[in-house]
């Protein structure tokens, strides 16, 4: 276990290689994978193992390390990147799971939570209210539907029952309302 401050100097190398390989260079890219797959790794099969799943560690491993590549330009870099690795894998473990006809409801019930950090309490309440203002602003029910399936993880299948519409119509009213959110976050930002 890391402590605060090697935590913190993580963070920071890996904020660097980042922001290094987001203005193309190859080196700070190759670096930034050789130092998140053991991490991954680790982090991944800590998450199987309550489930007995551990031989699926890598493979989710390599999950996350694509959508690492795919999804790095949406990582903010004014939060944690420690905390933004741990959110990815957290959802590809539970979509490993799903996949494999394991039932998981939430990150709650299969034991996936954060800790709660009593010193940040007020800054989660916040950044919850932020979330429930963004979806609230979008049409019904795309906010409670974005909300279920990004935040509580339930799946495009219960979704579907739920609002009684196809999965397909789920998937675009989900797309189109990140969309959405993502044109208001970028507005807000701009002003």
């Amino acid at each position: 276990m890391l402590s605060e401050r090697e935590s913190d100097e993580l963070d920071q190398l890996l904020k660097r290689l980042v922001t290094e390989t987001r203005h193309g260079q190859a080196a700070s890219y190759k670096k930034l994978l050789e130092t998140l797959a053991p991490m991954v790794r680790r982090s991944a099969a800590s998450l199987l193992v309550r489930c007995g799943q551990t031989a699926m560690t890598e493979d989710v491993t390599q999950e996350v390390l694509i959508a690492i590549h795919l999804k790095l330009h949406t990582y903010d870099a004014g939060l944690s990147f420690i905390a933004w690795l741990r959110a990815v894998t957290r959802h590809k473990v539970i979509d490993a799971l799903r996949r494999n006809k394991m039932p998981v409801s939430s990150m709650e019930e299969a034991g996936f939570a954060e800790p709660a950090d009593p010193e940040n309490f007020e800054e989660i309440q916040s950044v919850r209210h932020d979330l429930q203002k963004l979806l609230a602003q979008l049409k019904p029910p795309a906010g409670e539907i974005i909300h279920a399936l990004k935040v509580e993880g339930v799946t495009v299948q219960e979704l579907a029952t739920r609002y009684k519409m196809t999965e397909s119509n789920i998937k675009i009213i989900v797309h189109r309302g990140l969309q959405k959110l993502s044109a208001m976050i970028a507005y807000s930002k701009a002003t």
